[in-house]
């Protein structure tokens, strides 16, 4: 059974548009997916508790249920025939099942609160009267066009995880022709949906009439790519540690893949509200920060969350703890990378796991983390005093390790 916060909240967000006979196939086809890959136990800690509330105190206040702006886009009678082979999916362990679970799981692990940031921002440093949108301003103080601009983030967002989930489907990688075939279909599913994402986005960022928006939001989709390459992978993509590993080259990468977007996103929302570029690149350096701070936490999850990701689990060998494990010994990474032999499926997860855990590398990350939190808190006050400037500092203290 779904939980009932996620058919509620699932509910408010389809009332806005028509739920036809696709839309409801669609619907339950992803539910099914949701519960079919989902664990059994729904226990949530403190700090999961504080998320929640977090952004589920935001949403009222920007009207929006901003956790399903890509679900929404995804529910439409165009793609009806792509979303309905998900089923077919189930028991592949293709990446895409995965994204569309965390697509309809409203919890901690919820990956689309990019456009929830931006509307928040939106609300708490209001409009200029040379706003060309005044007229347009709804119950919750946001334009019209600011809405497209959230909703427009969360797609790009949510299309290059999609695009990310392709696999390496070479006979020499996945020898097996039956399971090869049905991963195949996993790996056109996630093409046609990442690419119709991005392709609504492109349309709603055309709809903007904004030259300098449409300008910063490409730049950020261009970074999405410049990240990929950079730094070696296996043969299935999973990145590898290299000895020039460092907090620089960490930083570099994932203000590309983790900072960019969000950070254009709010400098851009304050472009159509009509401030100035002081005002904008401050709001860029907000999102940034809380970018790189969501970043942090991400990579810190396989340390500090021994429930959903208990000691053994592959993780992300260019996270953050990692990097600061390896800066101390440089020799480790050459050994490494001989027993990774170009595929991590058959690393020793765990014994890097006790290695990381018995130095400082953890407490660093935290440390990192809060570096990052407090930046983005520092320049609240900025966007003035609101309920909605109170909200952003629960969402960002809510991730504070």
């Amino acid at each position: 059974m779904l939980p009932e916060r996620l058919i509620s909240s699932a509910c408010c967000c389809l009332r806005n548009f028509p739920f036809n006979i696709e839309t409801k196939h669609i619907y339950r086809t992803l539910s099914h997916v949701s519960t079919t890959t989902s664990s059994s136990n729904w226990s949530v800690s403190v700090k999961t508790h504080d998320w929640n509330r977090a952004v589920s105190d935001a949403e009222k206040l920007v009207g929006h249920p901003t956790t399903f702006f890509s679900l929404k886009c995804l529910l439409s009678e165009e793609f009806t025939s792509v979303a309905m082979n998900l089923r077919r999916l189930v028991g592949t362990d293709h990446p895409i099942l995965k994204t569309a679970k965390r697509l309809v799981y409203h919890g901690r692990t919820n990956m689309q609160t990019r456009g929830l940031v931006v509307l928040l921002l939106s609300k708490a440093a209001g409009h200029t009267p040379t706003c060309k949108d005044l007229n347009s301003i709804n119950e919750s103080g946001v334009t019209a066009r600011q809405q497209t601009l959230a909703e427009i983030t969360e797609m790009i967002h949510t299309a290059h995880l999609i695009h990310k989930g392709i696999l390496n489907l070479s006979p020499t990688v996945v020898p097996e022709e039956n399971t090869r075939e049905d991963l195949q279909l996993g790996n056109k599913v996630s093409i046609l949906s990442g690419d119709y994402l991005l392709a609504n986005a492109c349309k709603g960022l055309a709809n903007l009439r904004n030259c300098k928006v449409v300008d910063l939001i490409s730049k950020a989709i261009a970074d999405f790519m410049q990240a990929e390459f950079l730094g070696e992978y296996d043969k299935q993509g999973n990145a590898l540690p290299v000895r020039e590993m460092s907090l620089s080259t960490w930083e570099e990468k994932n203000i590309l893949c983790a900072g960019s977007l969000l950070a254009n996103s709010c400098k851009s929302t304050l472009e159509l509200a009509g401030f100035d570029e002081q005002l904008q690149a401050k709001a860029f350096e907000f999102g940034k920060n809380v970018g790189l701070a969501w970043q942090v936490y991400s990579d810190l999850q396989p340390f500090v969350d021994h429930l959903n990701y208990p000691p053994g689990n592959k993780f992300d060998l260019t996270s953050i703890p990692v990097i600061f494990h390896l800066e101390k010994n440089q020799m480790k990474v050459d050994s490494l990378r001989q027993e990774i032999d170009n595929d991590v499926s058959n690393f020793d997860f765990k014994s890097l796991h006790e290695s990381i855990m018995a130095d400082d590398s953890v407490r660093r990350s935290k440390n990192l983390l809060h570096h990052y939190s407090q930046q983005a808190e520092d320049l609240l006050p900025l966007f003035g005093s609101s309920a909605a400037s109170k909200a952003l500092f629960n969402i960002i203290n809510s991730i504070r390790e």
